[in-house]
């Protein structure tokens, strides 16, 4: 019985320490890098989409957001008379562990007004939580942003 264990908690530290599919990580970077574009064009469906249907959003003073109350946002913003920029995230660090995922990232976002004037600039720190969908996307589960000062 012991043996049993022994082997039993070997093959699942083994599982948990294996190196995750470079296609997993790829697929994450790409809906990573392509969010912004998608947000630039003003897609909502596909922006909405990058999030899972039982994601939450946190940051600092302000309400957890559901997947309604998060593309709600957006679509106010998309609707306002600013344009919002998000370059490329900076992608520090990607963990991969089966159908979870974890990220680590700099989103950069520029704010102008109608007249091009810079109203704002942005780094948000962020913790991204992805989860591997039925259809076997990965989308965000959890996500944790604050700015960087």
């Amino acid at each position: 019985m012991r043996a049993a264990w022994v082997v039993l908690v070997s093959a699942l530290a083994a599982a948990c320490n294996s190196p995750a599919p470079a296609d997993d990580h790829a697929a994450i970077r790409h809906v990573l890098d392509q969010w912004p574009k998608d947000f630039a064009a003003k897609r909502i469906d596909q922006v909405c989409g990058l999030f899972a249907p039982d994601t939450v959003v946190i940051y600092p003073d302000s309400a957890d957001r559901d997947y309604a109350a998060t593309c709600d946002q957006f679509r106010r913003v998309f609707s306002g008379p600013n344009t919002f920029t998000y370059a490329a995230p900076e992608i520090h660090e990607i963990l991969v562990d089966h159908d979870l995922a974890v990220v680590r990232l700099i989103w950069r976002l520029e704010v102008r007004d109608p007249q091009g004037a810079v109203l704002e600039k942005t780094n948000e720190n962020g913790v991204d939580v992805f989860a591997r969908q039925p259809d076997g996307s990965w989308k965000i589960r959890i996500s944790h942003a604050f700015p960087v000062p």
